[in-house]
């Protein structure tokens, strides 16, 4: 595991588990709906088929899953952002508007590409959403594979060599 560290904005990034898991689903929740409308376009069925796995019981088993790790970004006792890496793959990197361009995601990366290396991992791979497509180029991340299309979204393959 990874020590706690801190973004400059003083939001301490932890290794979190399953007891995480109602706190990281509110931030997905909230991050998708209020964020990601690039991809949703505010359609309610788009955002019911997104967001219908998104539940408190399959991020804990999730979190819970060999080879998982996840990570929360804390404003007081609040979590603000989360991420979660299931072997080599992130599968969740959100953020609540309020975090937004103030360095929460870039430090939430940071500590999985640090965990990745540290198990031995040579890349990530993850499926990007339009809205965060150009975070993850950035950040050294690139197209890996043909767009994929499931319930009107679209999830772009990307991988970053460590």
């Amino acid at each position: 595991m990874i020590a706690a560290s801190a973004v400059p904005e003083g939001t301490p990034i932890i290794p979190v588990g399953p007891d995480a898991a109602q706190a990281a689903c509110s931030v997905i929740r909230e991050s998708v709906t209020h964020c990601c409308a690039l991809d949703h376009g505010h359609d309610p069925a788009i955002l019911t088929a997104w967001l219908a796995n998104k539940t408190p019981e399959n991020l804990a088993a999730w979190i819970s899953a060999p080879g998982a790790a996840a990570w929360g970004a804390y404003r007081g006792d609040t979590m603000v952002g989360f991420a979660l890496l299931a072997r080599a793959t992130l599968v969740l990197c959100y953020a609540v508007p309020e975090a937004l361009h103030q360095g929460v995601g870039r430090a939430l990366l940071q500590h999985v590409e640090t965990h990745a290396r540290k198990v031995g991992l040579s890349a990530v791979d993850l499926e990007s959403t339009r809205t965060a497509e150009r975070f993850y180029r950035r950040h050294g991340y690139v197209p890996h594979g043909a767009v994929q299309t499931w319930a009107g979204l679209q999830a772009q393959p990307m991988r970053k060599v460590l």
